[in-house]
């Protein structure tokens, strides 16, 4: 009695044993697989930003640009004005 009792009591370990090992190897697999999704989607976000960065900077320097010219004919332009208030 006490032979099957062991018997029983290790086919239960043995059972138990086997779910836990397959549960853990599902949760490595889960959390590797949402690991990567992650990584993909941290990649994506951060060529995004970069892309927002250099359009930003070529806007700036654009805008830059029109107001160096802009900058200069409003400067042309005011001493004009102040030459033709002096006569």
């Amino acid at each position: 009695m006490e032979e099957a009792l062991q018997g029983h009591l290790m086919d239960f370990v043995m059972t138990v044993l086997g779910a836990a090992i397959f549960a853990l190897i599902g949760f490595v697999w889960r959390i590797s697989h949402k690991v990567a999704e992650n990584a993909k989607r941290i990649d994506t976000i951060a060529d995004l930003s970069r892309r927002d960065v250099q359009e930003l900077n070529k806007d700036i320097d654009m805008l830059m640009g029109k107001v160096d010219k802009h900058g200069e004919w409003t400067t042309n332009r005011m001493m004009s004005i102040a030459k033709d208030m002096n006569k």
